[in-house]
């Protein structure tokens, strides 16, 4: 079994071990400088909203928001030469909207020498990038089912597993807003709690 991990920083990489390593974490083994970017933050969306059903749902505010960041993060030095991408958490519309802003004010050419990516899960699997953005999409103006399934774990898995050096989760819930078994819930509260683990000593 893989028990060493290269890949992350060893706090991106504890919500894996949280939610699918627990008998066997993986031992994180990244090296890293002084200066390195913070490797968890999370931005909450006041006034975020949901529309659209199933996979065509989306959140606006959350999705601009993303946009900014990321342009932002494009004119800032301390991101020279750093790749990155966009994982949604829900349905598949979202991705496609942060995209299309994304063209519109960024630039096919600066997207494609960031590797900048917008997808779900899967579009990341086996990938990688620097920086990675997570989209929540769910909001309190409509019913939020729980993300409960082995699927869900597996998805989620994989989206907080392919940043080396930084991840940022855009949200525009609470913990309290979102079922105790909801995978999100979970996330947020790893994002709320960012300590190191121990793995024997």
């Amino acid at each position: 079994t893989l028990r060493e991990h290269f890949r992350c920083m060893p706090e991106i990489i504890r919500f894996s071990n949280d939610l699918c390593y627990k008998d066997t974490p993986l031992i994180p083994l990244r090296q890293y400088g002084p200066n390195r970017l913070p490797p968890l933050e999370r931005v909450y969306v006041n006034g975020g909203y949901r529309e659209g059903l199933y996979s065509k749902t989306i959140n606006l505010p959350e999705a601009e928001a993303i946009v900014e960041r990321i342009i932002q993060m494009c004119g800032d030095r301390r991101y020279n030469g750093k790749t990155m991408g966009v994982v949604v958490l829900q349905g598949e519309a979202q991705a496609g909207l942060i995209e299309n802003h994304l063209l519109e004010r960024l630039g096919a050419t600066e997207m494609e020498r960031r590797r900048l990516i917008c997808g779900n899960p899967y579009s990341f699997q086996g990938d990688e990038r620097d920086i990675i953005i997570l989209s929540l999409v769910a909001a309190t103006n409509k019913q939020i089912g729980a993300f409960t399934k082995s699927a869900d774990e597996r998805r989620f898995n994989v989206a907080a597993s392919r940043a080396k050096d930084q991840m940022i989760l855009f949200h525009s819930v609470k913990s309290n807003d979102l079922s105790d078994s909801d995978l999100r819930r979970k996330l947020l509260e790893f994002f709320e709690n960012k300590q190191t683990q121990q793995i024997a000593g």
